[in-house]
C-alpha cells in the first residue's frame, strides 16, 4: 500500500480520537464552572500537560528549528520558560486564590473586579479577543502546510486546514475544558514522544555509530561547512547583548502568562501542590523542548539540507520527508497536530468565553438581565462557531498583512495586561486610573515602535512598551486614590490565606458566630 495512504489512514484515526472525546463530554458541559474551567479540578500532570502544551504550538514546533537554523543558536534567547514556571508559582498562585474565592474564570473578570471598572473589562475582554482569531489561524496555517509538504500534495493545503478547522472547532465547542486538559495530556506524551524519535531516526538513517555518535558526525559536518554560522550567531539581534536577548525571551516566553489561554490555567489547578509540582517540572521539559528542536535546527538541518534552505519553514518537514523512513513523515505530522492543536483549542475556548461570559452576558447582567448558566455556555459555543469560521478564512486566503502582524502583535498586545495584573496583586495602591493610563498607552507605543518609528537603543516594541506602561501606570496610581475594600478584597485577604490559610472573612465569620452563640 502507498505509504501516504498509510498516512491519510493513521490521521483518520487520530481525528475519531479527538471527535470522540469532545462528543462524549458534550452533555456534561451544561455549566460555565465545567465547561471554562474543568470545576477548577485538574491534578498535577494535566495541569503540567496542559500549560506545557498551550505555550507549545506549532510554531514552536515549525518555527524554532526554522528560526535556528536561520539566525543561529543564539534565538535561544526566546526560552524563557523557566521563569514562566517561577512566575506560575508566584503570581500564578495569587490567581488560583482568588479564582478559588470571588468565583474568576478569565483575566477579563479578574481585571475587571480587581480595579472596579466595567469599561475596562469590557476593554480587556474585546482586546484579547481580537488577537485570538489571527493568531489561531497561524497555527491552522501551519497545520496545512506541513501536511501539503510531509504527503508531497496528497493532502493539499484546503484540505488540511479545512479538516482541522472543522475538528478542533468541533472537539472543543463540544468537550469544553475538561476535553482540552485531557487531549493536552495526551499530546504532550505524543509530542515529546514523537520529537524524540523523528531526531532518532533522521539522525540513526543518515550516519553511522547510533544516536550519540551520529550527532556528533552532523555536529562536525555542519562546524565544516558553509553553514557553521548557525553554530555561533547570536540571533536575531545579529550581536550578543543583554537587551536582545531580554526582547528576544519575553516575546518568545516571559509574557505567556499573560497570553489569555494561559492566564485561565491559573484558575485550574485542584489545590496548592499544583503550582509546587508546575515549579519543579515545568522547567524541566521547557528545557528539553527547546533543546530537543535546537538540536534539529543548529545540528541536523545544517548537516543534511547545507545553507540553501530558502523556505526556512519547511526545514522540519523536509528532514522528516527527505532523510528519514517513511513513517517517520507520519510521527512528524502527529509531533506538529499535538503541538498546534493543543494551542489552538485552549485559544478557542478562551475565545468563546470572553466573547460570551465576559462581553454578552455580563453585559446583560448590567442591564438587569440574568442569563442562565447553561445558555451561557451555549453562547460560548456559538461564539466558537464565528471564531472557526473567522479562522476558516484567514487560514484559505492567506493574507500577509494579517498573518505576518498577527506575530508582531499577538504577544505584546496579550502581555500589556501584564503590569495592571502583576500591580493588582501586589501593590495596594494600584488604581483604576492607572490600570486604563498604563494599558492603553503600552499599547499605543506598541504600534508606534511595530509599525511607524525604528524603536530606539535596539529594545523591542514590546519591551518599550512594557516599560512605558509600567512607568505610566505606577504614576497615575499614586496620583490617584484605590477604595479601601479593593485593598482589603484583593491584596490583604489573600496575604492572609497564603500566610495562614484561610480567609480572613472566613475568621470573622466564625468569631461572630461564636459571640453569637
Amino acid at each position: 500500500m502507498n505509504s501516504n495512504i498509510l498516512i491519510v489512514v493513521g490521521l483518520v484515526v487520530y481525528v475519531v480520537i479527538l471527535l470522540w472525546d469532545g462528543i462524549r463530554r458534550l452533555f456534561k458541559n451544561n455549566n460555565a464552572e465545567t465547561y471554562y474551567t474543568a470545576n477548577r479540578g485538574i491534578g498535577n500532570l494535566a495541569l503540567l500537560a496542559t500549560v506545557a502544551m498551550s505555550i507549545f504550538s506549532g510554531l514552536s514546533y515549525y518555527g524554532y528549528p526554522s528560526s535556528i537554523y536561520k539566525f543561529g543558536v543564539g534565538y535561544l534567547s526566546g526560552n524563557g520558560g523557566y521563569i514562566t514556571a517561577l512566575m506560575f508559582c508566584t503570581i500564578g498562585y495569587r490567581l488560583w486564590i482568588q479564582g478559588k474565592e470571588y468565583g474568576f474564570k478569565s483575566p477579563a473578570e479578574y481585571l475587571r473586579n480587581r480595579y472596579y471598572s466595567e469599561g475596562y473589562g469590557f476593554f480587556v475582554a474585546a482586546l484579547l479577543f481580537v488577537f485570538i482569531i489571527p493568531y489561531i489561524a497561524t497555527q491552522v496555517i501551519s497545520i496545512g502546510t506541513g501536511m501539503e509538504v510531509s504527503t508531497a500534495g496528497m493532502i493539499s493545503y484546503g484540505v488540511a486546514v479545512g479538516v482541522a478547522c472543522v475538528v478542533i472547532a468541533a472537539h472543543t465547542l463540544c468537550g469544553g475544558m475538561s476535553s482540552v486538559a485531557w487531549m493536552d495530556t495526551f499530546h504532550f506524551f505524543l509530542g515529546y514522544g514523537a520529537l524524540a524519535l523523528v531526531i532518532f531516526f533522521v539522525t540513526t538513517s543518515n550516519f553511522e555509530g547510533g544516536l550519540i555518535k551520529g550527532l556528533q558526525q552532523a555536529y562536525e559536518i555542519t562546524k565544516a561547512g558553509a553553514h557553521s554560522a548557525v553554530l555561533s550567531n547570536p540571533g536575531p539581534t545579529g550581536t550578543y547583548t543583554v537587551v536582545g536577548n531580554i526582547n528576544n525571551a519575553l516575546a518568545g516566553a516571559i509574557a505567556n502568562l499573560f497570553w489569555p489561554h494561559i492566564f485561565v490555567r491559573c484558575f485550574m489547578a485542584k489545590n496548592k501542590k499544583n503550582f509546587q509540582v508546575m515549579a519543579c517540572a515545568l522547567p524541566i521539559f521547557y528545557a528539553l523542548c527547546f533543546f530537543m528542536l535546537a538540536v534539529v535546527g543548529a545540528i541536523l538541518a545544517p548537516a543534511l539540507l547545507g545553507p540553501d534552505v530558502v523556505n526556512t519553514d519547511t526545514v522540519m518537514p523536509l528532514l522528516s520527508t527527505q532523510f528519514a523512513p517513511k513513517f517517520v513523515t507520519f510521527i512528524s505530522i502527529l509531533c506538529l497536530c499535538a503541538f498546534a492543536i493543543s494551542t489552538t483549542d485552549s485559544f478557542l475556548l478562551i475565545g468563546g468565553q470572553l466573547a460570551a461570559e465576559d462581553i454578552f452576558v455580563h453585559w446583560k447582567y448590567l442591564k438587569g438581565e440574568k442569563i442562565e448558566d447553561k445558555k451561557s455556555v451555549r453562547l460560548g459555543q456559538v461564539a466558537i462557531l464565528f471564531l472557526m469560521f473567522a479562522m476558516l478564512f484567514i487560514v484559505f486566503t492567506r493574507p500577509a498583512s494579517i498573518t505576518d502582524n498577527a506575530y508582531k502583535l499577538s504577544s505584546p498586545f496579550f502581555g500589556m495586561i501584564m503590569p495592571a495584573t502583576i500591580l493588582g496583586l501586589y501593590w495596594p495602591r494600584a488604581s483604576k486610573e492607572g490600570a486604563w493610563a498604563g494599558t492603553v498607552s503600552g499599547l499605543l507605543v506598541v504600534v508606534v515602535f511595530t509599525f511607524f518609528v525604528k524603536p530606539p537603543l535596539g529594545i523591542s516594541a514590546f519591551l518599550w512598551g512594557l516599560i512605558v506602561n509600567f512607568i505610566v501606570m505606577i504614576g497615575v496610581s499614586l496620583s490617584t486614590k484605590v477604595p479601601e475594600e479593593i485593598v482589603e478584597k484583593y491584596i490583604s485577604n489573600v496575604s492572609n490565606i497564603i500566610t495562614t490559610g484561610n480567609s480572613c472573612y472566613d475568621i470573622v465569620d466564625s468569631t461572630v458566630a461564636k459571640v453569637i452563640k
